[in-house]
């Protein structure tokens, strides 16, 4: 998947990345999508939900989590606080994804295989030539 971002305010990798992830995965999962940037700070189901991203169906019962997804980047992947920030995010039973800049995904692997945290998938993005690329 790639796309060329340009969407005014958005300024850093990481709310580049959490917004095209969320363009592009509501349309493939076809539901709502609610994320969290340095522009919106809006979360689905209150402010308990501490993901990047959410996505989420409406139905007779209310609001149901389908999926959710976090962003890293170089800097915050490194950060010791982040995997026990996963393992907050985490609610049994949904899926939950990791996006990584590329050539991190052994390490966050390395990372959540230590901590027992849960994941669905670990996907690696890159910029080339203005357009993200999530692999």
């Amino acid at each position: 998947m790639n796309t060329a971002l340009h969407e005014t305010g958005i300024v850093t990798v990481h709310d580049q990345v959490v917004s095209l992830v969320a363009q592009r995965w509501a349309k493939a999962f076809h539901c709502k999508v609610t994320i969290h940037t340095g522009l919106e700070q809006d979360p689905w189901a209150g402010p308990q939900q501490l993901c990047d991203i959410v996505g989420w169906q409406v139905g007779s019962s209310g609001n149901t989590m389908e999926w959710m997804a976090e962003v890293e980047t170089d800097d915050s992947i490194e950060d010791v606080a982040t995997v026990s920030k996963w393992r907050e995010a985490v609610v049994r039973g949904i899926p939950f994804y990791l996006l990584v800049p590329r050539g991190l995904k052994e390490s966050a692997q390395r990372l959540v295989r230590e901590a027992f945290v849960p994941v669905s998938g670990i996907y690696e993005y890159t910029f080339v030539n203005g357009l993200c690329q999530v692999l």
